[in-house]
């Protein structure tokens, strides 16, 4: 009978523990599906539950540790998140890559999801710092290097920034050519579209840009050489006129005095374009059968005109003689002016 009471008793106490464990491995087998699905709270429970049923089971104290990690990951990377959207891209970098460290140690298809989010994480901070470091650039220069950063990271958002940039160096570019192309700055304008070329090869607004500038420039260089060529025609002209006809006669009187004399008057005006000085005027006195009877020079007053500027002359003939007559059909002419150029 004892023999029986006690196998009865081990019989029972067997079936007991296996029901325990039995109902702890169903625990700890929920708490890993929980897991897997992404309810890390209740798979936690989970695992406490199948703890609680067998004190001593390894695996489920581990896990209840690899998820206990991993919602203080979650819970980092969402105040990473907070951070970044608070342009606090720092402070956001710091708790992504916390997050990164505390997670290391583990490995399992739980931990293969975090890590990708740690890295999603990660790759979201880095473009919005870049979208948030472009903003407000007003140079080719300034936004150079935040290029650079987005062509280093071999993700689509980064490239998509990049390639906004870039638009954006295009803009750049042609804004400012433009603006020394009204200026006919030309050889500026070509350095800022090159600028933008070196990063947007084959761009097709800097290259039609840059071969309406050239073209500009040339038509540019021949107008200014068809100027230069009519200026010194025009100053070759005015040259000669200053040298050759400065003078212009404007008035010649010739009367006969009381006295039996001849007095001449007249007024000449500057053609010059500079002033002259020390005009003299040659004269010839031609009498009644216009043959000459007196010839001379005299000096117009004042001494220097400007141009458009008026002098006058007048000199008196003293010695015609008593026997000549017809005095008033003497006549006066001027050969010609001599004259200095300032």
């Amino acid at each position: 009978m004892i023999f029986l009471f006690l196998g009865s008793g081990l019989t029972g106490y067997y079936l007991y523990e296996e029901s325990v464990t039995k109902a702890a491995i169903h625990s700890f087998e929920q708490g890993e599906e929980l897991a897997i699905e992404g309810d890390l709270k209740a798979a936690q429970q989970k695992f406490k539950e199948a703890k609680q049923k067998r004190s001593r089971f390894p695996a489920a104290e581990t896990n209840e540790n690899m998820v206990s990690t991993a919602m203080k990951v979650n819970d980092t990377l969402s105040k990473a998140n907070k951070a970044r959207r608070n342009d606090n891209f720092t402070e956001a970098m710091e708790l992504v890559n916390n997050a990164e460290q505390n997670s290391a140690p583990y490995d399992g298809p739980l931990f293969t999801t975090i890590q990708e989010e740690i890295v999603s994480a990660r790759t979201t901070v880095m473009v919005s710092e870049l979208k948030f470091d472009m903003k407000g650039k007003e140079s080719i220069d300034d936004l150079k290097p935040v290029l650079t950063r987005a062509e280093t990271l071999q993700v689509d958002e980064a490239q998509e920034v990049a390639g906004q940039i870039r638009n954006q160096i295009v803009d750049f570019s042609i804004n400012e050519a433009n603006n020394y192309l009204k200026e006919n700055h030309f050889s500026k304008a070509l350095n800022s579209v090159e600028e933008g070329l070196q990063i947007n090869k084959e761009n097709e607004k800097l290259m039609n840009l840059k071969t309406v500038i050239e073209k500009r420039r040339t038509a540019f260089e021949e107008e200014q050489q068809k100027r230069i060529e009519h200026a010194m025609v025009a100053a070759a002209k005015e040259e000669e006129m200053n040298q050759t006809s400065a003078i212009e006669l404007n008035d010649l009187k010739t009367t006969v005095t009381d006295y039996n004399e001849l007095k001449v008057t007249g007024s000449v005006k500057s053609k010059a374009t500079v002033p002259v000085n020390s005009i003299g005027a040659s004269y010839r006195v031609l009498d009644a059968d216009g043959k000459q009877f007196d010839k001379g020079e005299v000096y117009i007053n004042p001494d220097e005109l400007y141009p458009d500027d008026t002098g006058t002359f007048d000199f008196m003939i003293y010695d015609v003689g008593k026997d000549e007559k017809n005095l008033d059909q003497f006549t006066v002419e001027v050969d010609h002016f001599t004259w200095y150029l300032n």
